[in-house]
């Protein structure tokens, strides 16, 4: 019985000293416990978008500002007064760097314009954000797009300095652009004009550069004779303002005029359907019409009839007389006293235009008592 009391008291030992000999090797050997690293976060974006890191967001234009910020956290943690490097990568890859100060927020900020005058600014933009917390390196990266959307280029055509469409062979014809940007003009800027005939072919391909108030202009002479120069031309202007492409089209028509006949008196009656005008009997009435060509150019020499019909409906005059240098033909009459005279005078003007085309013109003039 005592023997067996004394081997498991053995047992017991030896299990005993190879437990605590294996606490022992564990707490000689084991590795000593750390402390956990704290997480920094470093975030940037603009006031467009881009919260979260490497997001990419927002999209500027030409001109327009853009804020840019870096939120710095450890732990959840804001983090004052610690230093951001902004580097900004251009779209032509030129580079600009910028350091600032986390403030009570954690937050770092920066500011850029967006000049067109300062470098290329249409494209993407890079914004690369560095920090250090603890000797570790933490950035946070953010894409913007420059855009131009709001440039416009504007054509029209003028005759003698006023917008017009409709020209004669021989005229001189200014063709201005009008280039801007959010209503604003854009100086420097080349502008191409595209000047092609009433059959398609080319007449001119000229570039010129906008002045001080964002205006190109070119001018030419329709020519004549020529077979190109009656129809309507087609003016294609084009220009590239910001990045942005810009094109903008018109057109104007060359035509010879119908000869024309005009008879009027010293008191109206210049145009069609225009009265001449209101005499008292006894009166003198000049009588006057002029003659204007296929290029809207008086016409001396020509001889042109004059009738004068009475209120009564009897011929009261008829005569011809011939146009001086300016084109313009002139008799005088004088309205009898007699009341039988009151009422309307009709008067024609009549003319054989280079022996074939017969052109007249009515006016209508008034006699009454005073």
């Amino acid at each position: 019985m005592n023997s067996k009391k004394e081997a498991l008291a053995a047992s017991i030992l030896a299990i005993g000293l190879v437990v605590g000999l294996g606490t022992i090797s564990y707490s000689l050997f084991s590795p000593t416990p750390t402390t956990a690293k704290l997480k920094s976060v470093l975030d940037v974006f603009t006031q467009k978008g881009g919260q979260g890191v490497n997001i990419s967001d927002g999209n500027f234009e030409p001109f327009d500002n853009v804020s840019m910020y870096a939120y710095l956290t450890q732990a959840g943690i804001r983090l004052k007064n610690h230093p951001v490097t902004f580097t900004i990568a251009k779209p032509d890859d030129t580079q600009i760097v910028r350091t600032a100060l986390t403030n009570d927020l954690g937050i770092a900020e920066t500011d850029l314009c967006l000049l067109p005058s300062e470098g290329h600014v249409i494209g993407t933009w890079h914004i690369l954000a560095n920090a250090t917390v603890d000797n570790e390196a933490i950035n946070d990266t953010l894409n913007f797009q420059c855009e131009s959307q709001n440039a416009r280029i504007d054509v029209f055509s003028k005759k003698n300095g006023v917008p017009s469409i409709s020209f004669l062979p021989n005229d001189t014809v200014l063709l201005e652009a009008q280039l801007s940007y959010k209503n604003a003009s854009i100086a420097g800027t080349p502008v191409t004009f595209d000047v092609r005939t009433p059959n398609g072919t080319e007449f001119r391909m000229q570039t010129a550069t906008t002045n001080s108030l964002g205006t190109a202009s070119i001018t030419f002479q329709i020519p004549w004779p020529s077979d190109l120069s009656s129809g309507i031309w087609q003016i294609v202007a084009a220009s590239e303002a910001y990045g942005q492409t810009l094109q903008a089209t018109t057109s104007f028509g060359c035509f010879l005029l119908s000869p024309v006949i005009d008879v009027f008196t010293q008191k109206g009656g210049i145009g069609p359907n225009i009265l001449g005008g209101y005499f008292a009997l006894n009166e003198t009435v000049e009588l006057y019409a002029e003659v204007r060509d296929e290029f809207n150019q008086t016409v001396p020499n020509q001889l042109i009839a004059f009738a004068i019909i009475d209120p009564n409906g009897t011929r009261f005059d008829y005569r011809a007389q011939t146009t001086n240098s300016s084109g313009i033909a002139n008799i005088t009459i004088r309205i009898p006293p007699d009341a039988s005279y009151v009422g309307t005078f009709e008067a024609y003007a009549t003319i054989r235009y280079q022996g074939q085309i017969v052109l007249s013109d009515t006016l209508t003039f008034i006699a009454r008592q005073d």
